[in-house]
C-alpha cells in the first residue's frame, strides 16, 4: 500500500523590522509634508516676523463695510484691497518717536495671534456697515520684508486672515480662503487702546 506524501505548509514569518522601518518613513513622509504646510501658513509667517530682528514696522487701521481681498491685474499692473467703506483711523510708523508706542503695541496685537482659538474657515466675509476693522502691518526686518493684512469682526469678535501668505500681490491669494480666530482678551483690550480718541470705530474713545 503506497503511503501518503504529507503536505507542510510553511508559516510565514513576520518580519517586524521591515514594518517598523515602513511605519517610521510613513511618519517622517508625514512630518514633511505637515511642516512643508505650516511653514507656508499666515501665522507661521507673523511668527517668523515677530521672531526676526524688526528695523520698522508701518501701517493704519481702518474701518471697513465689505472685504475684497481679491488680487487684480490691469495691463500688467497688479492691485488688492478694494475694500468698500474704508475709514482710516490711525496710522503708525516705528520710525517716528510719537508713533513708537502704537506700533509696539501693533506687535503686541500680531504676537497674541498664534494664541488664539481656531473658529470657521470661510470663501469670503459677509458686508457690514462699518464692522470690520482692518489692520494692515508692513514689517521690515534685517533678512525679509513682511505685509500682513488682518480683519477683526467687531460683532463677532472674531480676527480672520488668509489661511496661507504668499507674496502680496500673488493671485494664489485669490483662491485661498479666511481662516477665523477668535480674539483673545489680550488683542481686544490692546485694539482699544490703540484707537482710543482715533474719532471713529465702535471700540474708540472706549476705556
Amino acid at each position: 500500500m503506497a503511503r501518503r506524501k504529507r503536505v507542510y505548509s510553511r508559516r510565514r514569518r513576520i518580519n517586524y523590522k521591515r514594518i517598523v522601518l515602513l511605519a517610521a518613513a510613513i511618519i517622517i513622509l508625514l512630518l514633511i509634508v505637515s511642516k512643508i504646510f505650516k511653514k507656508n501658513s499666515y501665522i507661521s509667517k507673523i511668527e517668523d516676523a515677530m521672531n526676526s530682528n524688526i528695523t520698522n514696522i508701518t501701517g493704519q487701521i481702518s474701518t471697513v463695510s465689505k472685504i475684497d481681498a481679491t488680487v487684480y491685474e490691469n495691463n500688467g499692473i497688479k492691485y488688492t484691497n478694494q475694500h468698500e467703506g474704508i475709514k482710516r483711523l490711525v496710522t503708525f510708523n516705528g520710525s517716528l518717536p510719537d508713533d513708537g508706542d502704537r506700533a509696539e503695541k501693533v506687535k503686541t496685537l500680531l504676537k497674541s495671534m498664534p494664541e488664539m482659538e481656531n473658529t470657521e474657515v470661510t470663501a469670503e466675509l459677509p458686508a457690514k456697515d462699518d464692522g470690520y476693522y482692518w489692520l494692515e502691518a508692513d514689517i521690515a526686518a534685517k533678512r525679509n520684508e513682511y505685509n500682513f493684512d488682518l480683519y477683526y469682526d467687531i460683532e463677532n469678535k472674531t480676527v480672520y486672515v488668509k489661511e496661507k501668505y504668499y507674496d502680496e500681490f500673488s493671485k494664489k491669494y485669490n483662491k485661498t480662503k479666511f481662516q477665523g480666530y477668535k480674539a483673545t482678551d489680550e488683542f481686544i483690550s490692546t485694539l482699544k487702546t490703540i484707537l482710543r480718541n482715533s474719532g471713529d470705530g465702535p471700540l474708540s474713545g472706549t476705556e
